[in-house]
């Protein structure tokens, strides 16, 4: 799709711009910008997974003969391992609206064959690569809300999984791909806009959480330049400010969880994640009329992650950060 190939492109050069130190103050603006003039399109058919009651059993199955415990890599055996087939038609699962084969299925058992490392180094490789895809994360992104929620949200929540093994346990991804993983979930995170958690019959679709998970393993990444990690960190905050829609299933909590790590982590995060509540705050009061829905979520929006900061406890936020949320929580209410 041209529009979203342009939007990577420009999101690449504002990356790069980061990088190299020519923006600092604009950046979120800038992102902002890209994204701002988007309006959701009428939703499309979803091509959905068959409901595979074989791959259902095979998981049940197999996860009941789990060990308790992670096994040693010189220990695995060629009988332990997933094979790629099986892997995929599991990984695929994860698109499924029905829990039982996603939620409760797949990404149960995905997650516990990767943390127990009973699938290889190349397999961990070749899935980054299928979740990072534009195919995975970008389908039906454009539209209104739809089941194409399930695959995108479910591939973002295992590329954190992933991120999380690289980060503790093993290194198995190259600079390629983690420079794909920066452009990729950088991008995801402004695009999104399907806001729901829970959802019916379906359980959860929680993207946001997700993003919040994704997001906090790339702050984490011990050796990635503080640029990058800028870069996305104000994305998921340009993302978060352009939401149209209500977060209402603690999506707000666990995404200013990741703000406030970082702020501590570095000065540099604490004084972007302040300059950006000022230009919130500052949009909030300034703002002469609110004639819309979207526009009193977008207030209401910014409110709960104002008030998130200060549930979160003096004790835990930085001073400058705290002090600036207290002081003027009187002009959020």
């Amino acid at each position: 799709m041209a529009e979203l190939e342009d939007l990577q492109q420009k999101m690449i050069r504002l990356r790069h711009k980061t990088r190299e130190g020519e923006i600092f103050q604009s950046l979120g603006e800038s992102i902002a910008e890209l994204v701002g003039h988007l309006d959701l399109v009428p939703a499309t058919s979803v091509i959905l997974p068959k409901n595979d009651d074989t791959v259902l059993t095979y998981m049940q199955m197999h996860g009941q003969q789990l060990p308790d415990d992670d096994i040693p890599s010189e220990n695995l055996s060629d009988e332990s391992m997933i094979t790629d087939d099986v892997l995929m038609a599991i990984a695929e699962q994860l698109a499924n609206p029905v829990p039982k084969y996603r939620d409760n299925g797949a990404f149960v058992f995905l997650s516990d064959m990767i943390q127990k490392n009973l699938i290889s180094e190349k397999q961990m490789s070749w899935l980054t690569d299928y979740f990072v895809s534009d195919e995975q994360l970008f389908g039906h992104i454009f539209e209104r809300a739809n089941d194409g929620i399930y695959r995108r949200s479910f591939s973002v929540l295992i590329l954190s999984l992933l991120l999380f093994i690289q980060r503790t346990k093993k290194s198995f991804l190259t600079d390629k791909q983690m420079s794909k993983i920066i452009n990729q979930v950088a991008l995801y995170a402004i695009l999104e806009r399907d806001t729901r958690g829970f959802i019916g019959t379906n359980g959860w679709a929680h993207a946001f959480t997700h993003i919040g998970n994704v997001v906090a393993e790339i702050m984490m990444m011990p050796k990635l330049v503080r640029a990058d990690k800028l870069f996305v960190l104000a994305s998921m905050l340009a993302g978060y400010r352009e939401l149209k829609q209500p977060l209402m299933m603690g999506e707000t909590e666990r995404l200013v969880e990741v703000v406030i790590y970082a702020a501590n982590a570095h000065r540099l995060y604490c004084d972007y994640v302040l300059l950006t509540l000022k230009l919130w705050r500052k949009d909030l009061v300034t703002r002469q009329s609110i004639a819309t829905e979207a526009n009193w979520h977008q207030l209401y929006n910014r409110t709960r992650f104002f008030h998130a900061i200060i549930l979160s406890g003096e004790q835990n936020v930085p001073k400058m950060i705290y002090d600036y949320v207290e002081q003027t929580k009187g002009y959020l209410t």
